[in-house]
């Protein structure tokens, strides 16, 4: 009787180690998706509107870049009188589970690469959370 209840747990084992096996890779894995390249978005989000973005995508799914938009009094450091241009740098990084990057002094987004032609998610700054897209131009 020894053998069956051997042969039971050995197949247990086995069988859960296969499912542990098979659950994906870590989700800070680079994502296969390279959304090197020029992004915009018409906005509002986040304060801004007309929204350039420029990335460029390292091996290990870090992220680099520039911005431009339009930005507003309150959300972006803009004159109390109205609406200013605004720049800066972008640092992130596309894995597996999301796209994420800084745009610096202006706001952070959050979302997924729907393709090679679309960045869909949120950008938030201070307290203000937007939803916005991306699209190649």
């Amino acid at each position: 009787m020894k053998l069956p209840s051997q042969l039971s747990r050995f197949l247990l084992l086995s069988l859960g180690a296969l499912a542990l096996g098979s659950c994906g890779p870590a989700l800070t894995t680079p994502s296969d998706t390279d959304v090197s390249g020029a992004w915009v978005s018409p906005g509002p989000a986040a304060g801004m509107t007309n929204m350039a973005v420029n990335l460029a995508q390292a091996a290990d799914g870090s992220l680099t870049g520039t911005y431009t938009a339009i930005g507003t009094a309150g959300l972006q450091f803009c004159p109390a009188t109205g609406i200013c241009t605004i720049s800066g740098t972008i640092s992130g990084s596309n894995t597996v589970l999301q796209v994420f990057f800084v745009m610096s002094d202006a706001g952070d987004f959050t979302g997924q690469a729907i393709g090679t032609t679309t960045l869909r998610g949120s950008m938030i700054r201070i307290t203000a959370s937007s939803a916005v897209q991306f699209t190649r131009p």
